[in-house]
């Protein structure tokens, strides 16, 4: 599913492929994580036309031009890789700036790929998505519980439409997350979990962190995978 030069709003496995999500033990800085994420592609027989989604880890949020200007550098990354295609992105993003504990320098966190493969459910991946809409930010300046409500309701509509668009539904997620810096306040029993359907037994990963854009406060981040490493140097 295209987005734009910067990302793309997700992707699902191919018949006879499965996406796998690659977490890193512990955060490497930016151009030390994408040498791993080469040398573990090469070391696993597959090319950098694999990688279908990428997840980082900010010291802060960033301002609107902040944010552009941190997009540059990464774009500059995956054209050297061959991987943009009339000018589109198909890798997925997530980028979160964490409460506790964040890095010094934008950092990997994890990232996904595709290999060959028979998973026994559709396998994809999503880029997170924060509460703004087309209309602006939702629920803009409100850190009530009705404000975070009316924010993961917001973000409930659109995954569920990025989601058809891909022909898989929230049934289908094996890892749904949710990133605020107020966690208590995340709606997650009320509107997140009836929405779910029979991901809801798998559960919902809670993060102390925010958006990358300052003003923004819930990303959530909806994928399915056939496996999950753990890896590092």
């Amino acid at each position: 599913m295209p987005g734009n030069q910067v990302f793309a709003t997700g992707a699902v496995a191919l018949r006879g492929f499965e996406i796998v999500h690659v977490m890193l033990d512990r955060w490497l800085e930016l151009q030390d994580g994408y040498r791993f994420v080469e040398e573990f592609l090469r070391s696993a027989g597959r090319p950098m036309q694999s990688l279908c989604g990428m997840e980082l880890r900010l010291p802060r949020q960033l301002s609107m031009d902040g944010f552009r200007a941190f997009n540059g550098p990464y774009v500059e990354r995956l054209l050297s890789w061959g991987l943009l295609a009339e000018g589109r992105n198909p890798v997925s993003r997530t980028n979160v700036a964490p409460v506790f504990d964040p890095p010094e320098m934008p950092s990997l966190h994890a990232f996904s790929f595709a290999r060959a493969g028979r998973a026994a459910r559709p396998t994809f991946v999503l880029s997170g998505m924060a509460e703004n809409g087309p209309a602006g930010v939702v629920a803009a300046g409100d850190d009530s519980a009705a404000g975070f409500a009316a924010k993961t309701e917001f973000l409930v509509r659109a995954f569920r439409d990025r989601m058809q668009g891909l022909g898989v539904s929230f049934g289908d997620a094996t890892h749904v997350d949710v990133y605020c810096a107020h966690p208590e306040r995340a709606p997650v029993t009320d509107v997140l979990m009836p929405a779910l359907e029979f991901a809801s037994r798998r559960g919902v990963r809670v993060h102390c962190a925010r958006p990358p854009v300052e003003g923004l406060e819930v990303e959530l981040e909806v994928r399915a995978f056939a496996a999950e490493l753990v890896a590092g140097r």
